[in-house]
């Protein structure tokens, strides 16, 4: 099933560029001599993992999202895992689930960076090995939580498939009945296969709402950066810059997911079926160019590019 170009060629380029970049960024955290990392290059070694792992199954798994009226279908395209199958709707999930990780990583780097300048001795005694540890944990207790919950919750019931199936019919050319999906509908279905979208829904939303609270709770209200300066006092002129520099590049990596996500357009994926409003929408999320078109006659219908990293 072809999408468009933007979708079948970014993934493969970013593909190529993750498989360029992080060898090249742990290469420089290992042969860096003027700033010392400490335990952080750990952290950072496994953020580039993170986004090899992410960039593998970005191509194994490409997941689409088609919306139609109050349903959102997940669906695999370009793959071998594309035919329906009893274990592809389970590598959608997963597939989604690395949104998830990619708060995780945030979540850790907002925690150890707090740590650092608030318990500096409790990190330098305890962060190797347990720290780290509990660091990967968190990023797979991320993934499997969300695995866990989207995997019943949006679950494609023969009844959520013929909801959908003759608008798919029409946009794809595809029946949907031969393809591996995951549908969420919200509305004008049975009461029981509302109420699991409803609540997959909303228990997602509390991961990315929760990671997002922890954000600005380290950031504002234990206030991060008073303590940057009140540090300078005490640390040397050096490490305070690259506390502060390390800071503000973490608030930028911060800031796109967000915006990219709950903020921007990814998040048109849930607004639209839940709303039911009417439009076509189309966007690859990854993309630098980005096209909206409204039908107000159609119903409404969106393919967009998952990208976690």
């Amino acid at each position: 099933m072809f999408i468009n170009w933007a979708h079948f060629i970014i993934p493969k380029i970013t593909f190529i560029l993750s498989f360029i970049a992080n060898p090249v960024f742990v290469y420089l955290i290992r042969t860096e001599k003027v700033i010392q990392f400490g335990d952080y290059r750990y952290l950072l070694y496994f953020f580039a993992i993170f986004n090899l792992t992410a960039s593998v199954v970005d191509i194994l798994i490409p997941a689409c999202v088609y919306s139609y009226r109050y349903a959102a279908v997940f669906f695999i395209v370009d793959s071998v895992f594309s035919e329906r199958s009893n274990f592809a709707p389970t590598l959608i999930s997963l597939r989604c689930a690395f949104i998830a990780g990619t708060y995780g990583i945030l979540n850790i780097h907002f925690i150890f960076r707090y740590n650092v300048l608030k318990n500096t001795s409790f990190v330098s005694h305890y962060f190797m090995p347990y720290g780290l540890i509990l660091s990967i944990f968190l990023v797979i207790f991320h993934i499997g939580l969300w695995t866990f919950v989207v995997e019943p919750t949006m679950y494609s019931s023969d009844e959520s498939r013929n909801y959908v199936r003759q608008a798919f019919q029409e946009e794809y050319g595809v029946d949907v009945n031969t393809i591996s999906t995951k549908i969420a509908v919200y509305a004008e279905a049975s009461s029981g296969i509302v109420f699991r979208a409803w609540i997959g829904t909303g228990v997602v939303t509390v991961i990315a709402s929760y990671s997002m609270t922890l954000y600005f709770v380290l950031g504002y209200k234990f206030q991060i950066m008073s303590g940057l300066n009140q540090g300078s006092a005490t640390m040397s002129l050096k490490t305070a810059q690259m506390q502060k520099r390390l800071f503000w590049a973490l608030t930028i990596q911060t800031i796109i997911p967000i915006c990219l996500d709950k903020l921007g357009f990814c998040n048109c994926n849930f607004v639209f079926p839940i709303s039911g409003s009417s439009g076509y929408y189309n966007v690859p999320t990854s993309a630098a160019s980005k096209t909206w078109q409204k039908n107000w006659n159609s119903p409404v219908s969106s393919s967009s590019l998952f990208k976690s990293n």
